[in-house]
């Protein structure tokens, strides 16, 4: 496993350079600018409730590494609930009719983000070895990491200027993350025993296999999220053929 995931780390090097995060860091901009990717983020953050209950949980189960990922998904699998909380905070949990929220989702502006939703699901699912799904969830870890480090900063500005608590899109977040498939030990416990882990050359193939579609895919939810604040406001955090003029007057009056 060693090998998997020193790839997975060297790949964390170029994904931390993407340039969203040092946008959500930019003093010079707004806060509440600097998180306008936010409704993008909607197809990612409800994903994982499914990602985790249907494609990588699975009991009963007598294998260690497939118990290790089942607790894993108990503590993962409610952080969705965290990012409605986050929304509400923002201020743009606007009224929308039923059939611009299903536009708005499945539109253009998410493509590549429910492109990575339905590849990890895939890779999860499909996939029997515990082994490579382990693969898939240390890959969703470091980038989380990543991005989340980003966020801490940014949280709190986004604190101050709007005196609400933020949990999804804070250090809150970061917090009961480990950089790690979270199974009950701590980072250092977990990196020991996953350094021990030792694996066939079919499995080694199938996981680097897998980091490669893993990062790819955040990568590309990372940009598109990039371009999406660079073309819309706080303000008016959706397009105007997802929400009326009247509506998004009403919401910042």
């Amino acid at each position: 496993m060693k090998e998997v995931l020193d790839v997975i780390q060297q790949k964390k090097q170029d994904f931390a350079k993407l340039k969203l995060f040092a946008y959500m860091q930019d003093d010079s901009i707004n806060p509440l600018q600097r998180v306008a990717w936010a409704p993008c983020l909607a197809p990612f953050a409800m994903h994982f409730k499914d990602l985790n209950a249907m494609a990588l949980r699975q009991e009963p189960t007598t294998n260690p590494i497939q118990e290790m990922i089942n607790k894993h998904t108990y503590e993962d699998g409610r952080h969705w609930a965290w990012y409605l909380s986050d929304v509400e905070a923002l201020s743009i949990d606007m009224p929308m009719r039923f059939t611009d929220v299903l536009r708005f989702l499945w539109g253009k502006e998410t493509e590549k983000t429910r492109g990575l939703c339905q590849d990890l699901y895939a890779l999860c699912k499909l996939e029997q070895d515990p082994i490579v799904k382990l693969a898939v969830i240390e890959c969703i870890e470091v980038t989380g990491t990543v991005a989340l480090a980003a966020l801490c900063k940014l949280g709190k500005d986004l604190e101050a200027v709007t005196q609400r608590r933020f949990r999804y899109l804070s250090a809150y977040h970061l917090g009961v993350e480990t950089g790690h498939v979270q199974g009950g030990l701590s980072y250092n416990e977990t990196d020991d025993f996953l350094h021990t882990i030792q694996l066939t050359e079919e499995q080694t193939e199938k996981c680097l296999k897998c980091v490669e579609i893993v990062f790819k895919g955040f990568s590309e939810c990372m940009d598109e999220l990039m371009l999406y604040a660079e073309s819309h406001t706080i303000e008016q955090p959706f397009s105007r053929s997802h929400v009326s003029q009247s509506e998004l007057a009403a919401t910042f009056a």
